[in-house]
C-alpha cells in the first residue's frame, strides 16, 4: 500500500465525514456537439447555468452597471428562448442568486434594505410568492438552493467588508432552521481578508433527489458540503484534480453522483468535468470540447452525458451536448 493511501485511510478512520478523492485519472475525451445558438439582447458574461428535470437550461449573467439584477433566462432543449424571469421594475433590491428545481420552478434570492427575500416565479415569469428569510442583519446572497422538502439553503457573505462566509438553512416560511459555520468557513474568512475569494464567490449548489443539497466551495482544493434539510453538514468531500491551478465552477447531481465542472485543461484546451459518488469516490474524469469553443459552463448532467453552454461576445449563447461513452 502506498504511503498516501495509508495516510488517507488513517484520516478517514478518524474523521469519516471528510473523505477526499485523491487520485487524478486521465480524462476521457468527449466531443461537444452543438445543439443550437440562442441570440441575446446584449453580450453576456455568464454567471450560472442549471437545468430542470426536462433538460431545459436556465442561465443568468453577471450583474453589471446596466443591470444590477440580471434576469434568469430559460433556453429550451432545442436551444430556443423560453421564459424570462426578472424582478419587476422599481424592485428595491440588489443581486439575485437564482435556482431552478426539477419541476422548472424558478427562485431568486435578493438583498433589500429590509432583509433577504426569496422570490418564487410563475411559469410566465411573473413573481407569485415572496418569503422573507430570518437571516443576519446584512447578508449578500450568492447561492440559493431549494431542498426537495421545500426548505431553502442560502450561501453568501456577511459582516464588514463582506469577508465572512454565510450559510444557513431556512424553513418554507423563512424561519432559520440552522446556521452553518464550519472550520473551513473560518479559514476562508481569513483568506478573504488576504484577498482570496474563491471559496464562496465561485461556488455552486445542486439539490439531490436524495433530499440533500450539495454546496460546492471553490479554490485550489474544492470542497463540497452535503447539507441536510435540518441544516446538518452530513459529509464533506475534498475534490482533487491533480491541477491545483484549476477552478471549480459548477456542481450537478444525478442518480447518486456528482458532476463537478472545472476550468479548461491547458494541455488539451478541454473543459474538465469530474464525476464522483456522494461519498467522494471517483467515477470518471472527462475532457469536453476543444480550443475552438469559448469557455463552456456545465448546465446539466444525466445518464446520457452533459449539457453545456458557451457564451459569445456576439450576443449569443451556444448549447452543446457531450455524450458519455
Amino acid at each position: 500500500m502506498k504511503m498516501t493511501t495509508m495516510l488517507l485511510a488513517g484520516l478517514c478512520s478518524v474523521a469519516p465525514a471528510l473523505c477526499a478523492q485523491q487520485v487524478a485519472s486521465p480524462a476521457v475525451r468527449l466531443k461537444a456537439t452543438i445543439v443550437g445558438e440562442t441570440p441575446l439582447d446584449r453580450p453576456t458574461a455568464l454567471n450560472s447555468a442549471a437545468c430542470d428535470g426536462a433538460g431545459n437550461v436556465y442561465t443568468q449573467r453577471m450583474p453589471g452597471p446596466e443591470d444590477s439584477r440580471p434576469p434568469i433566462q430559460e433556453i429550451t432543449t432545442e436551444a430556443k428562448l423560453g421564459a424570462t424571469f426578472q424582478l419587476p421594475l422599481g424592485y428595491p433590491g440588489d443581486g439575485g442568486a437564482g435556482f431552478v428545481n426539477r419541476d422548472g420552478v424558478v427562485y431568486m434570492a435578493v438583498h433589500t434594505r429590509s432583509g433577504v427575500y426569496v422570490e418564487e416565479f410563475a411559469p410566465d415569469g411573473s413573481v407569485r410568492a415572496k418569503t422573507k428569510l430570518e437571516a443576519d442583519s446584512y447578508v449578500q446572497p450568492l447561492l440559493l438552493a431549494v431542498f426537495k422538502s421545500g426548505e431553502y439553503l442560502l450561501a453568501g457573505l456577511t459582516e464588514t467588508g463582506l469577508h465572512t462566509p454565510f450559510t444557513a438553512v431556512f424553513a418554507r416560511d423563512g424561519r432559520m432552521v440552522k446556521k452553518i459555520y464550519e472550520p473551513e468557513d473560518e479559514e476562508a474568512r481569513q483568506q478573504a481578508e488576504a484577498g482570496g475569494w474563491k471559496f464562496v464567490m465561485l461556488g455552486d449548489v445542486s439539490a439531490g433527489t436524495d433530499g440533500n443539497v450539495y454546496l460546492l466551495h471553490s479554490g485550489s482544493h474544492p470542497l463540497v458540503y452535503a447539507v441536510s434539510s435540518a441544516g446538518d453538514v452530513i459529509r464533506k468531500l475534498r475534490i482533487e484534480t491533480g491541477h491545483p491551478d484549476l477552478t471549480a465552477r459548477s456542481i450537478k447531481f444525478h442518480g447518486g453522483r456528482l458532476a463537478i465542472g472545472f476550468d479548461v485543461l491547458a494541455e488539451s484546451g478541454q473543459q474538465l468535468i469530474k464525476v464522483v459518488d456522494t461519498q467522494g469516490n471517483p467515477i470518471g474524469d472527462y475532457g469536453v470540447g476543444d480550443r475552438e469553443i469559448n469557455r463552456l459552463a456545465l448546465a446539466c448532467y444525466d445518464s446520457k452525458g452533459f449539457t453545456l453552454v458557451s457564451e459569445s461576445g456576439e450576443s449569443k449563447l451556444s448549447l452543446f451536448r457531450a455524450k458519455l461513452p
